[in-house]
This record gives structure tokens, C-alpha cells and sequence, in this order.
């Protein structure tokens, strides 16, 4: 009877302990820190002497930050993130093991796994790291010939954006765009593509608009072009 009421008090108490993270989906912008929430039933002495904090790679495995001993414990750290994580000391008694990394990159999209341990039990949540790059402002060349004029744009930021030309009448264009990862390649730490994209024309005179559109962080740019040249 006692082993029956120890189990069932066992039970009862992981029963009561719950991490979760607020955010499933977060989104990173370069040049920005990037903040995983992640929350846990804290235990109601405010003790750390027993919590575990282990922030992971779920497709890896890799060690992202470990909290334990009531202090960072950092020497499974995987490589990567070395001097780029940290947690929010004040916050972990209030039941928050909120994970920052920074500078962020390219790199760091993808799963996190947060697990957290303490007198009250034991439980894990994940969250979705996206990375994003605001695209620059277009820089506009224009070159004309004897024949036609040649409109150019040239921008960068991350993911692959939706670009498009528009006629005066709202008609889409044909034009010719290129996307070129940056110097580290599409997976560098840096994480930008190189934009080109341009539209011919053999009208003396033209009226024609280019969008630009980063869905990931909702940025559109639209910038109209009218042109009139003769000989």
C-alpha cells in the first residue's frame, strides 16, 4: 500500500509539471538576436539546486546551452554556438528558460528541442527557427542603345523572393532575374542572395513597374520606373 501511495504521488507530481514554448514558430531577422521561448512549471521554492536546462538541435542532437548546478554548464557546447547563446538568469525562478542567440545566421534555422528538469518532473518543447534578411533598397542602373533601354535592379536579403515586372496597364513583363548565394554559399553563416533582375525594352518611352516581395517577413517594395528618350 505505502509503494501504491509513493507512485501515485510520483505521478501526481509529473503531472503537475508542464514545459511548453509559446512561440512554436519563430522568426529570426539578421542583424537581430534570436529569442526561443520556452516555459516551465517553476518549483514553488524558487530553488535552481535541481533544475536541469538543455537546449538541443533536434535533427542533431547538438548541445545548443546547458543550465545546471545552478550555473552555465558549457562544456558539451557544440562549436557553433560558442559565445552566441545565453539564458535569462532572473527568469529561470519565474519559470522561464527563454534560450537568445546571437548574432544569428543562416546556420541556425530548423528544430530546437528545450528540456527542462526539476523537483516537480521532467518535460520538452520544440520550436521552429526561421531566418530571414530584409532586402536592401534596389539599386536601379539604366542603359540605352541604339535598339532598346535596359531597366536593372540589384538588391540582397534572404529567402528567394517573388519578383515581378509590371506594364502600364497592370501586365505582367517578361523580364530576366538571377539569384546568387553569398560568398559562404546558400548555407554560410551570413545567409544573404544577390539579386538581379532586368527588363528589356524597345519603346522609346516606357512606363513599367518592379515589385519585390520577402513573404517570410512580410516586406513588399514597389517601385515605379518611366522613361522617355529619343536620339
Amino acid at each position: 500500500m505505502d509503494c501504491f501511495m509513493f507512485l501515485l504521488a510520483f505521478l501526481t507530481t509529473c503531472a503537475g509539471f508542464k514545459v511548453s514554448a509559446p512561440a512554436g514558430r519563430v522568426v529570426a531577422v539578421r542583424g537581430q538576436p534570436a529569442i526561443l521561448g520556452c516555459e516551465f512549471t517553476p518549483d514553488s521554492t524558487s530553488d535552481l539546486s535541481a533544475l536541469v536546462v538543455t537546449w538541443q538541435r533536434v535533427e542533431d542532437s547538438r548541445v545548443v546551452h546547458s543550465f545546471y548546478y545552478q550555473q552555465d554548464q558549457l562544456d558539451l557546447q557544440s562549436p557553433d554556438y560558442r559565445n552566441r547563446t545565453s539564458l535569462f538568469m532572473s527568469e529561470l525562478r519565474k519559470g522561464n528558460a527563454t534560450l537568445r542567440i546571437e548574432p544569428v545566421g543562416l546556420r541556425d534555422r530548423g528544430e530546437y528541442l528545450c528540456t527542462v528538469s526539476n523537483n516537480k518532473g521532467t518535460d520538452k518543447a520544440q520550436v521552429q527557427l526561421e531566418y530571414g534578411a530584409f532586402y536592401t533598397e534596389p539599386r536601379l542602373s539604366v542603359n540605352v542603345s541604339s535598339s532598346n533601354v535596359t531597366l536593372l535592379y540589384e538588391s540582397e536579403g534572404f529567402p528567394k523572393p517573388e519578383v515581378r515586372w509590371f506594364g502600364e496597364h497592370g501586365e505582367v513583363l517578361s523580364d530576366h532575374t538571377e539569384l546568387k548565394a553569398d560568398a559562404a554559399g546558400a548555407d554560410g553563416a551570413m545567409g544573404l542572395y544577390y539579386l538581379k533582375s532586368s527588363y528589356v525594352s524597345l519603346s522609346s518611352s516606357l512606363n513599367v513597374t518592379f515589385t519585390l516581395k520577402n513573404q517570410l517577413l512580410n516586406q513588399d517594395l514597389l517601385r515605379p520606373v518611366s522613361i522617355t528618350y529619343g536620339n
